[in-house]
């Protein structure tokens, strides 16, 4: 029998391993959390860059902007 900690330690006996069971679980939650958290930053980046170019575009077309100057900061976008 490993003694009466048997039941409270989900079989580990004397206490020694519920920190295993403690970061596993951090583990798993802070990778789901860095999963979302690029999932919806790339997301964002792109809408970003969407809306630079637009921007960048309506400038060339009023005239406000060089041909030359938008081929510069295309690149640079």
């Amino acid at each position: 029998m490993r003694g009466c900690f048997y039941g409270n330690t989900f079989g580990y006996g004397w206490g020694g391993g519920w920190w295993i069971e403690v970061i596993l679980t951090v583990l798993v939650i802070v990778g789901i959390a860095y999963l979302v958290f690029r999932i919806f930053s790339r997301q964002q980046n792109n809408f970003d860059r969407r809306d630079s170019l637009d921007i960048l575009k309506r400038r060339l077309a009023s005239g406000e902007i060089s041909l030359d100057e938008f081929e510069k900061l295309k690149k640079v976008l």
